[in-house]
């Protein structure tokens, strides 16, 4: 899902930089990568979860897990990551906010995160987000960054 979202990105730049950023049609390119990056990130934070409590659970518990979580609806932002996480286990949260705040890069991480998210709001709700498709790009390649630290925080 993530690698399929990294060709689609760099599609939609190949597209823009064929057709010139002054192009008429470059804002929505741009908004389709906001829309797919954020989502893309949503949905690989809520599996990573579920998938792990998931693992050996009675099907009562997945079809709960699949209707809370996977099918749930939740920006991806650094709060309701660690507020899902919390909701689990204290550890998992303090242990994804200390993993993430010892990066090197952690600055930019969770500045990418909230950028992210914020451009995908300010669409969401009328807006008209002043992105670029680079700037896409680079938020979600920090995001994966922090779906590894997910990732091993609970697995």
């Amino acid at each position: 899902m993530l690698d399929d979202c990294d060709v689609d990105l760099k599609a939609v730049k190949s597209i823009i930089d064929s057709l010139g950023y002054s192009s008429n049609i470059v804002p929505y390119l741009n908004r389709y990568a906001i829309i797919k990056a954020c989502g893309t990130a949503e949905v690989a934070f809520k599996t990573i979860i579920a998938d792990h409590c998931s693992k050996r659970a009675k099907k009562q518990v997945k079809s709960y897990l699949s209707r809370k979580i996977r099918n749930s609806s939740s920006n991806p932002s650094f709060d309701k990551i660690c507020e899902l996480l919390g909701d689990f286990d204290k550890d998992w949260k303090k242990d994804f906010k200390d993993k993430l705040k010892s990066h090197p890069n952690h600055s930019n991480l969770t500045t990418s995160m909230q950028s992210l998210v914020d451009a995908r709001n300010d669409f969401a709700h009328g807006g008209s987000p002043s992105v670029t498709i680079a700037d896409v790009i680079s938020y979600f390649s920090d995001f994966q960054e922090v779906l590894v630290i997910l990732d091993s925080i609970i697995s």
